[in-house]
């Protein structure tokens, strides 16, 4: 891990769905900084509901990765289950 990896905040469990969408807020702040970009995801940060106020998925998960070294971080959710994290890794 570099510097810029070393500053990022993981989670790891999600107490509430909030916490999970804010997660997706500050992951999305990480890659508009310039410093990280997504090396998957199922969908974008802002689309993980749908038009009825839905999961879009029983899984969703996005994984950025550092430009600067390649640390990859990966946040998952289970939406049926309600369980997720955010973590270094893929």
């Amino acid at each position: 891990m570099c510097e810029i990896c070393e500053k990022v905040k993981t989670i790891d469990f999600f107490p509430t769905p909030k916490a999970y969408l804010d997660c997706l807020k500050y992951i999305q702040s990480l890659v508009d900084c310039g410093n990280f970009q997504f090396e998957s995801k199922n969908c974008d940060t802002d689309k993980v509901k749908d038009k009825n106020g839905y999961w879009v998925d029983d899984v969703i998960s996005h994984v950025i990765k550092c430009k600067n070294c390649g640390q990859c971080f990966t946040c998952t959710v289970v939406t049926y289950r309600g369980s997720g994290s955010f973590r270094k890794g893929k």
